[in-house]
């Protein structure tokens, strides 16, 4: 067989080249399967120290006063979570998760949640939410970072936006948006 030119040499070579690499990688699907959701949930937060509260300072630096703006102080959570602002519109869920004030001007705080589902719809599943944020601001966002039952492999945000609150008796209301896609 005859020698062939360096120019078809290198043709062939990076013909066979190119076909490896199409042959090799697999192709996108043009329906990857996932699902959108984007609904809205609010959480009813009960903070007065009381038997019946839902929100909790459970330590918190030696010396200091364990509040909100108060660096390193760790709160849990047990919200229950409706349809609508009002505490006895539909249930929807729970909202269960520790928080924790990282900075030490008090402003941010770390986020770790999961949205537990019990309405008909979606019961048994979560939505696992998980950040860190200004809590001063009035919308907060945080990244979905997993799910699980009808949420499996959740991605996508939440924002959360102070709806009320009555300082009389430490209860707020919050609404949170999810927008996830998930299979």
């Amino acid at each position: 067989m005859a020698a062939l030119p360096i120019n078809t040499k290198v043709v062939v070579l990076l013909v066979l080249g190119i076909s490896m690499v199409m042959f090799t990688i697999p192709a996108g699907k043009a329906d990857d399967g996932l699902k959108q959701t984007i609904l809205s949930v609010y959480f009813h937060d009960h903070s007065s120290g009381s038997p019946d509260s839902t929100v909790r300072a459970v330590v918190g630096c030696p010396g200091k006063l364990w509040n909100l703006t108060q660096f390193g102080t760790l709160f849990v959570s047990d919200d229950p979570l409706t349809e609508g602002p009002d505490p006895e519109s539909a249930p929807v869920g729970r909202g269960q998760g520790i928080f924790v004030t990282t900075s030490l001007d008090g402003v941010n705080t770390h986020v770790s949640l999961s949205i537990v589902f019990t309405n008909e719809a979606y019961n048994g599943s979560t939505i696992q939410v998980q950040g860190n944020s200004d809590q001063m601001k009035a919308v907060r966002e945080y990244g979905v970072v997993s799910g699980t039952g009808k949420f499996r492999y959740a991605s996508g945000y939440v924002t959360f936006e102070n709806f009320s609150f009555n300082s009389s008796i430490s209860y707020a209301v919050t609404r949170c948006n999810i927008s996830i896609h998930h299979y």
